[in-house]
């Protein structure tokens, strides 16, 4: 067994507070050098993140960089990751909007060659949208099935994915910004820009998604515009069944329900523009 982890019931350094949706337990440990470097404990075993920081640290992509990891060393089925402390501080959901080219400009340099360790990107949705679709269905709104295909698409070649882009998932490091936590998926290349505008409308609203769609195209020229309508519309039809199911919470912001200017009727009609837009 690592030092480090023989010697973490023994530690001074204390635990960490991870992102307010997740169940992962962090802490910072002393390395034998005297440096400090975060360890995260997933409560399951799984190999797509650990993947997914090794390409990007190997690709000189600012993020935590991966310096162990494995599964069933510290206790059985938890995966642990020993990673390199990057200073800084998660990016608030208020200040999301106006981080959005820079934030787009990060994942372009984040969507290297997916390893083989991770997993489709519909695979990884298809749980929660199953459930999102049927309720949508329900409440007699327009079929998203043409915005879905954008998920399965053979012709669009698959790059590796952050998947779970919102605030709290990217430092602020110095002038620049560092990503963390990737969800281990790899699809097409629009979806982590629209997944993070389509959040930004938590605190925006969603007349704000017409501007943020131009600032986000126009800081990655490479990304095509049916896509990325498809692709915000398949956030919004999830994000809808959530605050229709759980009205007092944004699924993915973590923002306290006195931010929001966007009801679920507001995220409901501006989902319905972009099933058409990508239609």
């Amino acid at each position: 067994m690592p030092a480090y982890l023989a010697a973490l019931e023994l530690s001074d350094i204390g635990p960490m507070s991870g992102s307010p949706l997740s169940a992962n337990v962090l802490r910072e440990v002393r390395l034998g050098d005297g440096s400090i470097a975060v360890l995260k404990l997933i409560g399951e075993p799984q190999s797509a993140e650990a993947a997914t920081l090794a390409a990007w640290t190997a690709h000189r992509v600012p993020c935590a960089p991966l310096l162990d990891h494995g599964v069933g060393t510290h206790a059985p089925d938890v995966t642990h990751l020993l990673l390199g402390k990057v200073p800084g501080a998660a990016l608030p959901h208020a200040e999301m909007a106006a981080a959005t080219a820079q934030v787009v400009r990060l994942f372009r340099r984040a969507h290297v060659k997916p390893p083989t360790q991770v997993e489709p990107l519909h695979g990884f949705l298809s749980p929660r949208l199953h459930e999102a679709v049927k309720i949508w269905r329900d409440s007699g709104l327009p079929s998203p099935d043409h915005a879905l295909r954008v998920l399965t698409d053979p012709d669009i070649e698959p790059v590796l994915l952050h998947g779970d882009a919102v605030g709290f998932n990217l430092l602020r490091s110095g002038h620049g910004l560092a990503l963390i936590d990737p969800a281990g998926v790899c699809g097409p290349a629009e979806f982590d820009a629209a997944r993070w505008v389509a959040r930004s409308l938590a605190v925006t609203g969603p007349g704000a998604l017409e501007g943020l769609t131009e600032v986000a195209l126009s800081a990655d020229p490479l990304l095509q515009r049916p896509r990325f309508d498809a692709c915000v519309a398949v956030e919004l039809v999830i994000e809808v069944r959530h605050r229709i199911t759980s009205p007092h919470v944004f699924l993915s912001v973590g923002a306290p329900a006195q931010t929001f200017t966007a009801d679920t009727r507001q995220l409901a009609e501006a989902a319905t523009r972009r099933l058409a837009a990508a239609a």
